[in-house]
Parts: C-alpha cells; sequence; structure tokens
C-alpha cells in the first residue's frame, strides 16, 4: 500500500491529536490507488479499543464513492502490532490495517492483513504519487 506524504501525515497527526484516547478512520480509493483519508469518530472513547461510528463510516463511503482500503487506528501506548482484540475483530479481511504507535517519542507505523487470525505484514509505502496521478484523485 502507498500513501502520500499528506496521507500519512494526517493518520498520524490525528492520532496525535486524539491522544490518550484510540483514533481510527479509513483510508479509501480504487483499484488499490488511495484517494482519500476518512478520520471516523471512536464511538468507545478508549484509551486500549476503538469501534468506529457506523454511521460516520456509512455516510463517508456514499458520499466519496471510493472502496475502504484500508483501516487504520492508534494505540496510544502500545506497539504498531494488532493487539488480540485487534486480530478478532478484522473483520474485514480484504483490507490493509494500518496501526500508528504513539508509544515512542517518534510515531511508528506498520500495515497488515489480517486473515481468519493469521496476521501478515504489508508493506506500507509513503512517497509523493506522480503530479498526473495526485490532481486525478482530487
Amino acid at each position: 500500500m502507498k500513501l502520500t506524504r499528506a496521507q500519512f501525515d494526517q493518520i498520524v497527526a490525528q492520532a496525535c491529536a486524539d491522544a490518550p484516547l484510540e483514533s481510527c478512520g479509513l483510508i479509501a480509493g480504487r483499484a488499490e490507488r488511495v484517494e482519500r483519508v476518512l478520520p471516523v469518530s471512536n464511538v468507545l472513547r478508549s484509551h486500549v479499543e476503538y469501534r468506529m461510528d457506523g454511521q460516520e463510516f456509512a455516510d463517508a463511503m456514499v458520499a466519496c464513492n471510493f472502496e475502504p482500503l484500508a483501516i487504520y487506528h492508534s494505540h496510544p501506548a502500545g506497539p504498531s502490532f494488532p493487539s488480540p482484540t485487534d486480530i478478532a475483530r478484522a473483520f474485514y479481511p480484504d483490507s490493509v490495517y494500518i496501526i500508528i504507535s504513539l508509544a515512542q517519542a517518534s510515531p511508528s507505523v506498520r500495515a497488515f492483513r489480517i486473515v481468519e487470525g493469521s496476521v501478515t505484514e504489508v508493506e506500507l509505502e509513503v512517497g509523493d504519487l506522480p503530479e498526473s496521478l495526485e490532481l486525478s484523485g482530487r
């Protein structure tokens, strides 16, 4: 999965702003190309768990007319690896799960596929896309 620097910075900034609570949201696009970062409220307002607001989730997907490519959330005090709860609640096997850890001075961000309890790390690239691609998504 590849994010532009602005998209990456957006999810990290949200995690930092929401700390010490977990933040969450969607990364949407088409044909595996990221188009939008869509923050969604964590209705649990928890330090160790998240649940996306169902109405915000649905409204975001309808409004932007993209596919959910990834689900992201933060671990304010934990590692950038899926917790047992994250693994048990990984209901979207086609999505990438991105975790932003704020446990260290510098945030750590990693991406995973979680399918039937099996966790596999996937490469998360950060960098600007060619200008023609960036402009077509706006």
